[in-house]
């Protein structure tokens, strides 16, 4: 692969992005996005409440929080990819025997399973990997990777549906199961490489500073407990639980808000689909905002969009809303992914980066867990979610001031260009 891309012009670490890219939409977009898809079959077969079912959801989600913030002190001890090729052997092993579970704990425990792999496969491992691969063009390599979540959502929630008529769910977890690990497999143990130095490559965009020295042997910004004394991580802190908050109140919601507004049901998964295509491209353009403007212009941008696709929530009885719910959350929701790993690096640099990007995913997710149980006890109060979406629009505005008031850090090159 390394000689034909060379043949060819193309930088290996665009290989690794797309890697990356399908990594994702089988690890995450099958084992996250497509849970809704059972709920349905599981608890009619079993007779279970819904709820009962949908916290196996809630405790992936616990999982991936848990593992984005050891991450950063696991990968000081062992490598990323050794890691990633036991999680990706765990997980698909896991999700086959989901076909099996007859009884709540069960499923509970293979959940747990599935969720603990997640970050060690997916969003934590590839924004340590795209690091090394990329000194630039890191937002828009990071953009393409994490769309692959969306992607994979959007394309096996399709296909799970009709399989889950013709064959029942047992049958899809042990399809989806089977296609985890033929895809995931090869591409793990076969064409991951953790740093271009595996090949003999340089960074993207890596050269030599005044001193003689490459920019990706320099270590700058601050140590994880200078961190811990700046009040700019907690700026940063509330940030990503603020943006976890406010894009999974507006996603969690769609089919039922859009279905509320006196939709059909089927023109309300019309409405998703079109948001999971549009949210997969915005993190391209979001990630090549973050390289081209920096990290306030381009999140301040991201941010007045999320309000904007919030505004098209709010008044979702208006069909012409829903197009501008579409084009704000594009970008305002791709937010939710993208951001975290850039704005570390933009204000802590590379010095404890894994650890602190974990530790902002961590707190993104946790943002993430709270806005669905938020909006649906709107919802039972009210009988509406639009109380909802005020509040999730009020901590987006404080977000934007957030964004504006923290402290960047400059990069070694740009001190070097500038002398």
């Amino acid at each position: 692969m390394k000689r034909f891309l060379e043949k060819h012009g193309i930088f290996y670490g665009w290989a690794i992005v797309i890697y990356a890219l399908v990594i994702m939409a089988v690890c995450f977009g099958i084992c996250h996005n497509c849970f809704t898809l059972y709920i349905i079959p599981v608890t009619e077969t079993f007779g279970w409440p819904r709820k009962a079912f949908s916290f196996g959801l809630t405790l992936m989600y616990i999982m991936q929080m848990a593992g984005s913030v050891l991450t950063g002190r696991i990968y000081r001890k062992v490598p990323v990819l050794r890691i990633m090729k036991i999680a990706v052997l765990v997980q698909p092993a896991a999700y086959f025997l989901l076909s099996f579970a007859r009884n709540l704990p069960l499923f509970y425990l293979l959940f747990i399973i599935v969720g603990a792999c997640c970050p060690f496969l997916c969003f934590q491992a590839f924004t340590v990997i795209i690091a090394n691969w990329f000194e630039e063009k890191r937002g828009l390599a990071t953009g393409i990777a994490f769309m692959g979540s969306g992607l994979g959502g959007m394309i096996f929630n399709a296909l799970g549906g009709v399989l889950l008529q013709h064959l029942g769910f047992a049958a899809v977890f042990r399809i989806y199961a089977v296609i985890i690990a033929a895809v995931a497999v090869p591409i793990v143990f076969l064409l991951v490489k953790e740093k271009p130095a595996d090949l003999s490559l340089l960074p993207c965009g890596e050269r030599p500073g005044t001193d003689g020295k490459f920019f990706h042997e320099t270590i700058y910004g601050a140590s994880w407990g200078e961190a811990l004394r700046s009040k700019n991580l907690y700026i940063l802190l509330f940030s990503a639980l603020a943006i976890g908050f406010s894009t999974s109140v507006l996603s969690s919601s769609i089919v039922t808000n859009v279905t509320d507004s006196g939709y059909a049901a089927t023109y309300a998964a019309m409405v998703n689909a079109m948001y999971l295509g549009a949210v997969s491209v915005g993190k391209i353009i979001l990630g090549g905002m973050f390289d081209r403007l920096g990290m306030k212009k381009a999140l301040v941008i991201a941010l007045f969009m999320q309000i904007l696709g919030l505004s098209g929530m709010y008044f979702a009885g208006f069909r012409l809303m829903h197009i501008v719910l579409v084009l704000g959350a594009a970008i305002g929701c791709a937010s939710g992914t993208v951001a975290y790993p850039l704005m570390t690096q933009a204000v802590f640099g590379n010095r404890d980066y894994t650890a602190l990007a974990g530790l902002m995913m961590a707190l993104g997710n946790l943002g993430g867990c709270i806005a669905p149980f938020f909006g649906n006890a709107v919802f039972d109060t009210t009988g509406n979610y639009r109380t909802a979406y005020i509040a999730a629009a009020a901590v987006t505005v404080l977000t934007v001031v957030s964004a504006l008031i923290v402290k960047t850090i400059k990069k070694p090159e740009a001190e070097d260009a500038v002398s």
